[in-house]
């Protein structure tokens, strides 16, 4: 006989989370499939006045789809086509206007394909905006950029697993708040390329496979930011580093490229996290490893390193506590890591 158990009543209701996530994405290996995504887009968002934001190679390419450009005054949504730097300002632009916006990336350089933030002017500061209301991806148009972007993207994916690492470590230490569910979202992206870190190398050309891989990543990392309404889940210490040397307007690397020179040292701060996959990634992929291979001196390095600090003060993490309480362990961190 089954016992039957009076249960106390549910007295309130805990609403469940309801992030803003955008309403379509596409990955399309066509201009004949990308037209009809862009369409197909429009139609879900209901809007019909586009204005394009990008250069004229990004106009060429949507043209088909788009063969008229609203003013500014009548557009009812903003159409970005281009790379980080194109989107990021439209995403601003739109956030400010009120109006969606369809996002259209040309490359995989890093994870604003569908975040919440925007990083503008020197790129050293970021500010919240909301996430387009549609992403379509021509990954035929990001395999034939140059490869350096692509190793960009992964190097930037793969920082998830310091930044997590180092947002626990805040969690842990300073009572920051901690989000598993856009934390499990950020590591399951990094993962999807640095559990297949074996299959890279140096001298090893990137296929649309490896595309579509990295830019499903770089969306999951784009909603967990989302989930947790900073960029926390994917932006750890080697951020804190990449936006000093952006603070100090040193080198003329890409966003990507300098966080992976912050990863090489971010990672030995956590001897105990089992972030050496990390590393193994950004040797197979060819990606800078040092400050001097970005064209920055030691000497820079070491003040663009304990200037981290000030890229974002109220953000707790091991490596402004580390420069600040033991400045010894920086040093060595530093040698073994940059030479430096």
């Amino acid at each position: 006989m089954v016992q039957m158990v009076d249960r106390p009543a549910i007295r309130e209701r805990v609403p469940a989370r309801a992030a803003e996530l955008p309403s379509a994405l596409a990955l399309v290996r066509t201009d004949a499939e990308l037209a009809d995504a862009i369409v197909r887009s429009l139609a879900t968002l209901g809007v019909r006045r586009p204005q394009i934001a990008g250069g004229t190679t990004g106009r060429r390419l949507v043209a088909a789809a788009l063969p008229e450009s609203h003013p500014a005054a009548r557009a009812d949504v903003v159409i970005a086509v281009g790379g980080g730097r194109t989107l990021d300002a439209a995403k601003a632009s739109a956030f400010d206007r009120g109006l969606p916006l369809v996002a259209i990336p040309t490359q995989a350089s890093h994870d604003g394909i569908c975040s919440p933030v925007a990083v503008l002017d020197d790129r050293s500061e970021s500010r919240g905006t909301r996430p387009p209301a549609a992403v379509v991806v021509p990954l035929h148009v990001i395999a034939s950029a140059p490869r350096h972007s692509i190793v960009s993207g992964l190097a930037d994916l793969a920082a998830n697993l310091i930044a997590v690492a180092d947002w626990r470590y805040a969690a842990d230490t300073h009572g920051e708040p901690f989000d598993d569910y856009a934390a499990l979202l950020a590591r399951s992206a990094a993962e999807l390329a640095v559990g297949r870190r074996a299959m890279f190398s140096p001298d090893r050309q990137f296929d649309i496979e490896d595309v579509e891989l990295l830019v499903n990543g770089l969306v999951l990392s784009g909603l967990a930011m989302t989930l947790a309404g900073s960029s926390r889940p994917c932006s750890g210490p080697e951020h804190l580093i990449s936006h000093a040397f952006d603070r100090l307007e040193l080198g003329s690397a890409s966003h990507g490229e300098q966080v992976a020179v912050g990863s090489t040292l971010a990672v030995r701060l956590f001897p105990a996290a089992g972030l050496e996959p990390v590393l193994e990634l950004l040797t197979r992929v060819g990606a800078p490893a040092a400050p001097r291979e970005l064209g920055i001196a030691d000497a820079d390095a070491r003040r663009a390193l304990h200037t981290a600090a000030e890229v974002r003060p109220a953000r707790r993490s091991l490596l402004t506590d580390t420069i600040a309480g033991d400045p010894a362990r920086i040093s060595a961190i530093m040698r073994e890591a940059w030479g430096t």
